[in-house]
């Protein structure tokens, strides 16, 4: 369930695997989101290695290091896109962004306390992998949103965050979205992807990962329409809007958008 109504929903997006969508999907959400009247706010949560700015075409003078470090308020640095949705962008090369220290743990939960009240959803577009940084953010979260793919390493490291997450910080439930699936059959390709994660848990995951649930909630078929979209610095909304994966980023988003209502 999300949080009280008051406060914003908190949904980090990760992947375990780099190079499976999950930032082209997490803008493209906010913004189907934000067009169905949320008031929505984007983390770039990859605090040394940002690129979410990149792909909306933005070029942001301050970035969250700004806010931490007590240079700039948060109105000084959070950007309003042209999607209508906020953006909180990152840095990029910043080798303080990659290293969780108990200060910037600190600092950046305090943030986002700050921020929660003013939106209905906030979304971190967690970086690659599970480090330090990523987990923090997933614990930060009301919901954690895994971005997986058909293939065989990016589901070895989709469980293995799973794993970890149940481990380090008790979290029992997740939604999955399958990106990348063959657009003959996207619903099979998803189901079974889902299907196979909760039995490898299931078998894997003590005590007998009895009490892990993986719930489907959607399956991007590949579609050539992303890699152009990126090319162009454009969302698909924009840029295709009838591309099948539009249509399923949009699906996405009422999703949410009722669990959100719920």
């Amino acid at each position: 369930m999300f949080a009280d109504k008051k406060k914003a929903s908190r949904i980090a997006i990760i992947s375990g695997k780099g190079g499976v969508g999950k930032t082209v999907i997490t803008a493209n959400l906010a913004a189907s989101l934000a067009s169905n009247g949320r008031r929505i706010l984007v983390v770039d949560a990859d605090l040394g290695l940002a690129n979410l700015d990149i792909i909306l075409g933005l070029d942001p003078k301050f970035t969250i290091k700004d806010i931490l470090n007590g240079a700039r308020t948060p109105e000084e640095v959070i950007m309003r896109t042209p999607k209508g949705f906020d953006l909180l962008p990152a840095g990029s090369g910043m080798v303080e962004g990659t290293v969780l220290t108990v200060e910037l743990a600190e600092k950046v939960e305090s943030l986002m306390n700050t921020l929660e009240y003013r939106y209905d959803a906030i979304l971190f577009d967690a970086g690659a992998g599970i480090g330090d940084v990523v987990l923090f953010f997933a614990k930060l979260a009301h919901e954690v949103l895994l971005v997986v793919t058909p293939e065989p390493t990016s589901l070895t490291d989709c469980y293995a965050t799973i794993k970890l997450l149940k481990q380090m910080h008790g979290r029992s439930d997740f939604l999955l979205l399958v990106n990348q699936a063959n657009p003959g059959c996207p619903d099979q390709v998803g189901t079974s992807v889902a299907n196979h994660l909760q039995r490898v848990i299931s078998q894997f995951i003590e005590p007998k990962g009895k009490d892990v649930s993986v719930q489907l909630i959607g399956s991007i078929p590949s579609d050539p329409a992303i890699p152009q979209s990126i090319q162009r610095r454009q969302l698909l909304a924009h840029c295709n809007p009838q591309a099948p994966a539009a249509s399923s980023m949009n699906s996405l988003a009422d999703f949410l958008h009722r669990r959100m209502a719920s």
